[in-house]
């Protein structure tokens, strides 16, 4: 029974890199998980308590980090606290689930990654959802969730990882930031150019084109599907072409 289960759901990350800073500026850094958690909490449950967790995936009330109300002051502490080691004790992960009523799904997950070279002032930094979803309506729940970080985010790119269907090592540059099913570039790009693609939406700012998602397919991704790979390596190629595709290093 519980591997019938398994068949109905879908695994998948989504991640925003974001661009390199010179400095470790925490408010900054507050709002980028206020924003995330925000718009996961309108697009797939309001009424979500994201607790943070370390070494258990379990919900603790004492670690509760975020609610209707926002950011709870834990958050603060922990970015305060890692912040003081990035760099010498390695990187910076600040985990974060929320419990989902439904016994099949394991819980919603994100993750704030940072890290240093060295003794460089930049800073890399990332935000990752790992998400367990019914496989049912969830095409247009990943689009519909996507855009709207797309749209806060525009500056980032965003990217898909879906494990079971079409994971990165499947990709035809596997190092660098690919197609799959949807892409975030910050960079204003012409549909005419890609024409491959399903859709492209325009991500504006101060009616100013900054962006566009890329949505090569109009369903999930599937790796034995030769047509799925065909468009999503052609697509792949044309933005490596514009130098549109940066490696995640």
């Amino acid at each position: 029974m519980p591997v019938q289960m398994r068949l109905d759901l879908i695994d998948y990350t989504i991640e925003i890199f974001f661009p390199k800073a010179l400095e470790n500026n925490i408010p900054e850094i507050r709002n980028q998980l206020d924003e995330a958690f925000k718009i996961y909490q309108n697009n797939f449950n309001s009424d979500a308590n994201w607790y943070y967790f370390a070494n258990s995936i379990k919900a603790d009330p004492k670690l509760l980090a975020y609610n209707k109300e926002g950011l709870t002051e834990l958050v603060l502490k922990k970015l305060t606290f890692g912040f003081k080691r990035v760099g010498q004790d390695g990187d910076l992960i600040l985990s974060f689930i929320d419990i989902d009523k439904d016994p099949a799904i394991e819980g919603q997950l994100l993750f704030y990654l940072a890290s240093r070279y060295l003794n460089s002032p930049f800073l890399k930094s990332e935000i990752k959802f790992l998400f367990t979803h019914k496989k049912a309506g969830v095409y247009n729940k990943i689009t519909q969730f996507f855009t709207e970080l797309a749209k806060v985010f525009s500056d980032c790119y965003i990217e898909i990882n879906l494990k079971d269907t079409f994971p990165k090592q499947n990709a035809l540059f596997p190092q660098r930031i690919g197609t799959s099913m949807i892409v975030y570039i910050p960079s204003p790009l012409n549909a005419d150019d890609y024409p491959e693609a399903h859709r492209m939406i325009p991500i504006n700012r101060d009616d100013k084109q900054v962006g566009t998602v890329i949505i090569s397919l109009d369903h999930i991704p599937n790796r034995d599907n030769t047509e799925d790979i065909k468009i999503i390596n052609r697509l792949d190629i044309r933005l490596r072409e514009a130098d549109l595709l940066p490696t995640r290093q």
